[in-house]
């Protein structure tokens, strides 16, 4: 695993988001979100109210990581996004998809699933950087 010295070096444009997802979540914690994922209940990404704090005051951040991992994919954000994991057996409906392009677009979307999987994404996004 690597150390976060090397991560935020990789990484330099994430150090923000990447220091408030340690400070949540702990180093301690990396290594079992990346085995069993985020939604295993750690601190500062369990209930609505926090991930919907974490997901808008990081939503540059996460947005800008969202466009780079769809790019990668070659898939476009909003079809990526429906393809996570918490809509695998509750497909995205209308409210979900109004909210993600208020995300996205600078808006306020409501308190819920599209304010809490961003603060997921980036959550495991940001784990995800410091595996070998």
């Amino acid at each position: 695993m690597k150390t976060k010295k090397q991560v935020i070096t990789d990484n330099a444009e994430y150090r923000i988001l990447i220091n408030a997802v340690l400070n949540n979540i702990g180093m301690d914690s990396v290594e079992d979100v990346n085995n069993h994922g985020i939604d295993g209940g750690y601190s500062g990404f369990i209930y609505y109210s926090e991930t919907h704090k974490f997901a808008m005051r990081y939503r540059n951040l996460i947005v800008k990581m969202l466009e780079e991992s769809a790019d990668q994919l070659g898939e476009d954000v909003v079809k990526m996004v429906s393809l996570f994991g918490v809509f695998r057996n509750s497909p995205m409906d209308q409210d979900d998809k109004k909210d993600l392009y208020k995300y996205l677009g600078g808006g306020r979307p409501e308190k819920g699933t599209i304010t809490n999987v961003m603060a997921w994404f980036a959550a495991e996004e940001v784990c995800r950087m410091f595996e070998n």
